[in-house]
């Protein structure tokens, strides 16, 4: 499976432009390290109501430098609140197992409201950030 329209340029990331569907660069997160491997947030988080699950499941794949999901790649993934102004909990399932390269958290959810950012570390890949998302009452 290959990420649309996304050019990777060492560990950084540009959107192509005038791709129907192409990711803004500020819309996906994307870390190096790790062989030529990435981590990046496929479905970033969205906006929810406190205490309800994240819809539609935030995602994280492991992408080669052509932007390949590399579905060989093993190993799990954690993510946690990297901006987190209200002291706010993040509940359900944060460390996922990869299957065929993708990390699916359908469970997570926060307890206060407010704007968080969410951080995904894998070992010896670099971690990243998604975009900011509201929790909203």
């Amino acid at each position: 499976m290959r990420i649309g329209h996304l050019l990777l340029i060492g560990v950084g990331a540009v959107a192509a432009s005038g791709c129907p569907n192409s990711l803004a660069p500020h819309q996906i997160g994307i870390g190096g390290g790790g062989g030529g491997h990435v981590l990046a947030f496929t479905v970033q988080p969205t906006t929810a109501h406190a205490a309800a699950f994240i819809t539609p499941a935030v995602q994280v794949s492991v992408v080669d430098t052509l932007g390949n999901v590399d579905s060989t790649y093993q190993g799990g993934v954690t993510v946690t609140l990297s901006t987190n102004p209200t002291g706010a909990t993040l509940s359900g399932t944060t460390t996922v197992v990869f299957v065929s390269g993708v990390a699916s958290f359908s469970d997570l959810t926060i307890n206060n409201t407010g704007t968080y950012v969410m951080a995904a570390a894998s070992s010896g890949l670099t971690t990243i950030n998604s975009i900011s998302f509201d929790i909203i009452p």
